[in-house]
């Protein structure tokens, strides 16, 4: 049989298969049926055609794949490197814990073996849409960030005029008000320049930039905005350097400070009356800057400390006055920055506290 265009959309498909009787017959009856289809026999040599067939739709993943990586390992690798192919797992393990593991990981779907002609032209409608959906979605986030743009800056130009106006001596709730709207003013405009970034970094298109800066001065501008907003919620703030010295940086400033900003800025939502929030910076014996931002209050499971990072992440969180809550994009956008500035982030927690330390690492290029 002939799959029509009215049955099932045509396909650019690789199997990753270790068997090539297996590569051989299913890559036969998928170009039979209409596909295109191609087959690798291990995860770097899936990884390779990937980088050279980035247009491909799915990708049918043993699981097993005997030497190397298994299509579990390789699973999250392609979906983080090229969000809009699909991969639907193949597998002999027909159980339903089985198939929940590959969901978890990413899978649009799963198949067994033997392949099963029917049952597959039955699902690949459904991932198909799965693609063009994300790409819509895609689509519609980059009108919407550039959309929200202008009103924002209306708002904060119209902000800024009124609070010109206001008189010299206000009173403790005024100053509260304010404070309020100020942080509302700059928590939106900071979601804003994320989800840009986000999306620059996503397409590729970032320009990094390098300086030499002194970290000291420097992270005093970058936090001024907040310290108002810290003040009026009561919390308990430090700034300490391990050294009692001048701390120079050859990085790209801009992005340094943007990742020390939106991480405080999260510590400030968690952080309880008179809890504290302490930033502390260390130079490491290879000249490389860590830097650590603990707050109390909060608590972050083990399992959760890896995933906040992800787009549009949720966590539950074990806080003294917070259930569910939702980190956005900000420690995306974290992510991102640090890893293109050499660097990683990792978060550590305490239940007994509790407290959350997120910490990062960047490397520093000296006088290069």
């Amino acid at each position: 049989m002939t799959m029509t265009s009215e049955e099932s959309p045509r396909a650019h498909i690789l199997l990753v298969d270790d068997e090539m009787p297996i590569c051989i017959a299913v890559t036969g009856l998928l170009e039979t049926i209409g596909f295109t289809a191609e087959y690798a026999f291990n995860a770097d040599e899936a990884m390779l055609y990937l980088e050279d067939h980035p247009e491909t739709d799915i990708v049918l993943l043993d699981i097993n794949l005997g030497i190397g990586r298994s299509g579990l390992d390789l699973l999250p690798e392609i979906r983080e490197r090229f969000k809009y192919i699909q991969v639907m797992m193949f597998t002999s393990h027909d159980t339903l814990s089985m198939g929940l593991e590959c969901m978890k990981k990413g899978a649009a779907d799963f198949l067994t073996k033997p392949f099963n002609e029917k049952e597959f032209l039955r699902k690949v409608p459904e991932v198909i849409a799965k693609k063009n959906i994300a790409k819509l979605n895609e689509l519609y986030f980059g009108i919407l960030i550039h959309d929200l743009k202008n009103p924002l800056q209306c708002i904060m130009g119209a902000w800024e005029l009124v609070k010109r106006y206001l008189p010299q001596t206000l009173a403790e709730n005024q100053r509260r008000i304010i404070a309020t709207c100020d942080g509302g003013v700059l928590q939106m405009k900071t979601m804003i320049e994320n989800m840009l970034s986000v999306s620059k970094f996503e397409a590729g298109t970032v320009a990094l930039s390098r300086e030499k800066f002194l970290v000291n001065t420097e992270i005093e501008k970058a936090l001024a905005p907040l310290r108002q907003q810290i003040l009026s919620s009561n919390i308990n703030f430090s700034v300490q350097f391990k050294e009692n010295s001048p701390l120079f940086l050859n990085s790209d400033k801009e992005l340094f400070l943007r990742v020390l900003s939106n991480i405080v800025s999260n510590a400030i939502r968690y952080t309880p009356e008179a809890g504290l929030i302490a930033v502390s910076f260390e130079e490491l014996d290879n000249g490389d800057l860590q830097t650590n931002i603990c707050n109390t209050g909060s608590y972050i499971e083990e399992e959760h400390r890896s995933i906040i990072f992800n787009k549009f992440s949720s966590v539950r969180l074990m806080k003294q006055s917070a259930g569910v809550q939702n980190f956005g994009l900000g420690l995306t956008f974290c992510k991102m920055a640090v890893e293109a500035m050499d660097g990683k982030i990792y978060v550590e927690s305490d239940k007994s506290v509790p407290q959350t330390s997120f910490i990062y690492t960047v490397k520093n290029h000296g006088d290069n």
